[in-house]
């Protein structure tokens, strides 16, 4: 995928809470701003795969294995079915047609069995809730969420517990957090892609405790690219000098400018790890209601 203006299919995993419905709302109306597919997916623990082995052939235990998870997957099927009626009034406004929207349930573990469909289904969007059912304390995406950002090469789109969905009112303004590195430019084509198809203004920044006249020239470089390469000048490109924790400069940036969208960039590191360093955590309950894209360079 060159960029996101070519979104063709959005995968959702679910665990059927609060948070996945805010995250299907908020993938619902990407998928109709892109006319893409979206793909709803669930994984649930079976019991069957950690049974003691019982005396007996080998395929009396595959037997008793299939049964089991048969009959958890009756019931994780109506728990989509159901979760999936309590989305219909959005799914009806979206307009997406009915062939373009689909699910699927697999039993096993929610990190690897996403990291599987994502390889089979090649989405070109991720788009999870932050929290669920399994939140854990050091984590602020919770542990699942996370994991998926580290491990697939997708974008991926988290939507935090507290976001409040009004729809495009509130995704007008994303800011992409740049620490100058070479990846910025590949990273740029994609972003741009994504905001040229839902409309958003573009904040590019930086942050340091002293940016010198260095800086300056890669922001003015950085800048120049967008006018050339993207013929927009639509584009705030600020450098914040600060003593401050990153985070709280983020805080702040992202209230003066009411921005919406975060976009940052996981393999670089040194930004990566200052946002989800676990000893940082709770100085990132301030994004709880700003969504965050991740692109993979």
């Amino acid at each position: 995928m060159d960029n996101l203006s070519q979104i063709n299919t959005i995968l959702v995993p679910v665990d059927y809470s609060e948070y996945s419905t805010l995250a299907s709302r908020y993938a619902l109306k990407i998928a109709q701003k892109a006319n893409a597919e979206i793909n709803f997916f669930h994984s649930f623990y079976s019991p069957a795969y950690d049974l003691i082995d019982l005396t007996g052939n080998k395929n009396t235990q595959t037997k008793l294995r299939e049964d089991v998870t048969n009959k958890l997957m009756i019931g994780e099927t109506e728990n989509m079915d159901n979760f999936l009626a309590s989305l219909s009034k959005y799914i009806k406004a979206s307009r997406i047609p009915s062939e373009k929207i689909s699910y699927e349930i697999r039993p096993g573990l929610a990190k690897e069995e996403i990291q599987q469909i994502a390889s089979e289904l090649q989405p070109d969007l991720v788009v999870m809730g932050t929290r669920g059912k399994d939140k854990k304390e050091n984590s602020i995406l919770g542990s699942i969420t996370e994991i998926v950002i580290r491990k697939l090469k997708h974008p991926v789109l988290a939507v935090p517990e507290n976001y409040e969905f009004i729809g495009t009112e509130n995704l007008k303004k994303i800011v992409y957090i740049t620490d100058f590195d070479e990846s910025d430019f590949l990273v740029i084509r994609k972003l741009m892609g994504f905001t040229d198809l839902m409309g958003l203004t573009i904040y590019c920044l930086h942050i340091g405790n002293k940016p010198d006249k260095w800086d300056k020239i890669k922001m003015d470089g950085l800048k120049e690219y967008f006018l050339k390469s993207y013929n927009t000048s639509k584009v705030d490109c600020d450098i914040l000098t600060t003593e401050k924790n990153i985070l709280d400069a983020i805080n702040d940036y992202i209230k003066e400018k009411e921005i919406n969208l975060i976009s940052i960039t996981s393999r670089k590191r040194n930004v990566y790890e200052k946002i989800f360093k676990p000893n940082l955590t709770k100085r990132l309950f301030y994004h709880s209601n700003i969504p965050l894209l991740v692109f993979h360079s």
